[in-house]
Order: structure tokens, then C-alpha cells, then sequence
């Protein structure tokens, strides 16, 4: 969860709001009373996120006792009441899951309002994110976009890292995506809307993504430098002419 945007919320919202993280076991929003996760509480903080409330120095409300386990797209209503709780996290989880649409609607269905924040396309169709031969994540399967106030999914496909127009940037060995511009973020209340978008045609698929890529080019300030020593640098550099190379 971004930073700033995590110590907004836990300045904003009362104190006697009853909150829940959906998806935080890899590393929950303090400020949460609840969380519901596949992770079990033994194994919180485990994921690649780390623990957030080490970087927000604020205690955890959420315990061991108010934590459910489940799997979040089994198609099964959690088992937390309609409108139970004032306000919902929800943070880098819907780009992982099989079923983000059922998530949105449960998250809907429990809480009066909430933020959602996921990898923006920016991030999730540029190269050097994680590797110089493919785009975004290895493990996202979602490309999701805010259209208005609705959450928009669309299949992450396989040609995307092979479609040069479909790239919106190629980042070096010390760039990454800006903050500007990594995240797509969603105030909601009353009710949070989502779909997917499906496309079966492979033409129309490839002109959508080049489309959005050539679109954001145009914005300013995509990539911003990561202060980097000399040799870390080299050694980045040397293991991507390898990655190219395809020297073992």
C-alpha cells in the first residue's frame, strides 16, 4: 500500500469506525480492526509487502482474534454481515486473484465505503519492471483501469510483452515507474462498482493495448531514478545483458 496514501486514511477516518483489510495478510493496514485473508495470522506480514505498519510506526488494532481466513473467490458470501463495517481496505490484492469481480461485490456488500488501490496499466505494460523481456509483474492477471467510478479488469495476455507499440515504457536497470504513476487508486461509498471487459478478439485486443500505451507516453514524468551505488548498478546492468543474452 502506498505510504502516504496509508497515513492519509489512518489521519481520516474516526476513531470509532469500524474498519477491515480485505487481502492485507501480506502485510495489513494498522488501522484495520479485522482483516480477512487466505494467509493465516501466524503468517502476517509474510508477503512481498512486508509489514505496513513498521513504516507507519503505529500500532496494529487487528488481532488474532479478528482475523478470518478464507479463500476470498470461492463464490462463497464471507462470512461477515451485509453493511458490517464502516469502511474496507483493499490493497495490491485484485491484480493476483482468479475472481476480482465476486471480491469487489462482497467488499460492496460488507462495508458503507472504502479505497481500493492496485498496479496502474502504466506499470503492468512496461519493461524492467521485474525483467527487461516482459511487462509488469510475472504474477498479475489483471490490466485494471478506473473508468469513472468503476473498476475496470481486463485479461493480462501473453502477447503483451512481445508488442512493442503495446509498451508504454522500457525502464533502465535504476528507474522504475513514478509514484505518479504506478498506482490506480478508488474512493468509494455506497457501493463499489466493477467489471471485466472481454475481448475475444485478437486484433481488437492488440489495437486496445497499443492504444493505452501510446496514450500514456505522452504523460510526463513515467519514470523516476532509483538512488543506486556504482556497483549495484554494474551488477544490475550485468545480469540484464545476460537475461538479453540468454547466458545461463
Amino acid at each position: 500500500m502506498n505510504l502516504a496514501n496509508a497515513l492519509q486514511l489512518a489521519n481520516e477516518l474516526p476513531s470509532d469506525a469500524l474498519v477491515i483489510d480485505v487481502g492485507g495478510g501480506a502485510g495489513a493496514f494498522p488501522r484495520a480492526d479485522w482483516v480477512i485473508d487466505t494467509l493465516p495470522f501466524d503468517q502476517a506480514g509474510a508477503g512481498s509487502s512486508g509489514n505496513i505498519h513498521k513504516q507507519m510506526n503505529i500500532p496494529a488494532r487487528y488481532a488474532r482474534e479478528r482475523w478470518i481466513q478464507a479463500d476470498l473467490c470461492d463464490r462463497t458470501p464471507w462470512p461477515i454481515a451485509d453493511k458490517r463495517f464502516d469502511f474496507a481496505v483493499c490493497s495490491h490484492l485484485l491484480e493476483d486473484v482468479r475472481d476480482p469481480i465476486w471480491i469487489c461485490s462482497e467488499i460492496s456488500r460488507i462495508a458503507r465505503a472504502g479505497y481500493i488501490e492496485v498496479p496502474s496499466r502504466i506499470e503492468e505494460q512496461s519493461r524492467g519492471v521485474e525483467h527487461p523481456r516482459y511487462c509488469g509483474y510475472h504474477h498479475h492477471r489483471w490490466l485494471i483501469s478506473l473508468n469513472g467510478d468503476t473498476l475496470e479488469f481486463r485479461h493480462k495476455p501473453h502477447n503483451l510483452h512481445s508488442i512493442n507499440n503495446a509498451v508504454v515504457a522500457n525502464l533502465a536497470v535504476n528507474e522504475r515507474i513514478s509514484q505518479t504513476h504506478a498506482i490506480c487508486t478508488l474512493r468509494w461509498t455506497d457501493s463499489l462498482k466493477a467489471m471485466e471487459v472481454m475481448e475475444f478478439n485478437e486484433r481488437k485486443l492488440i489495437a486496445e493495448l497499443c492504444e493505452f500505451a501510446s496514450s500514456a507516453k505522452a504523460q510526463n514524468g513515467l519514470a523516476s531514478k532509483v538512488p543506486m551505488p556504482f556497483t549495484d548498478k554494474l551488477k544490475r546492468r550485468v545480469y540484464r545483458f545476460r537475461l538479453l543474452a540468454g547466458i545461463p
